[in-house]
């Protein structure tokens, strides 16, 4: 009987492509709440903490517009309050929530770049700038990626 079980196992695996050196695209996995589930609690205030701070984008063909997410919680032990978001240039737009964050809450910070005014072959990076009444009173985020001529 455990033969058996054993056969079906590895038989599974190998048809699920387990076997064949996939592996899962790290960028799924970082842009999701899930990414900040472990954090530390901290006393004192808001406190923001992200599932990163700088994003690369793919290959993409100048002109496109490109979007990325940056997610994030509230560890601290009051409400938190996100005063300006902006980015550095023309080119980036932001969405996000304008209602207070309580603690243990999620939130996210949706980025939008047009790459139609950026240089063919030459990597750019534009940010966004965070301002509330977190304990880092200002964030910086990142973005880059290098268009390709049409």
């Amino acid at each position: 009987m455990k033969s058996i079980l054993y056969i079906l196992t590895v038989g599974l695996l190998f048809s699920c492509g387990a076997g064949d050196g996939a592996s899962i695209d790290a960028s799924i996995v970082k842009n999701n709440y899930s990414a900040i589930e472990d954090y530390e609690s901290v006393t004192g205030g808001p406190k923001m903490i992200f599932n990163e701070t700088e994003y690369e984008f793919p290959p993409m063909i100048k002109g496109d517009e490109l979007e990325h997410a940056f997610y994030f919680v509230n560890a601290g032990d009051a409400p938190l309050v996100l005063t300006n978001v902006k980015g550095s240039c023309g080119c980036t737009n932001v969405e996000y929530t304008e209602d207070p964050i309580l603690p243990g809450e999620k939130g996210r910070i949706l980025a939008e770049v047009t790459t139609a005014n950026k240089t063919a072959g030459k990597q750019f990076r534009v940010s966004v700038t965070i301002e509330s009444n977190s304990l880092d009173q200002k964030i910086k985020l990142w973005l880059k990626g290098t268009p390709k001529a049409e």
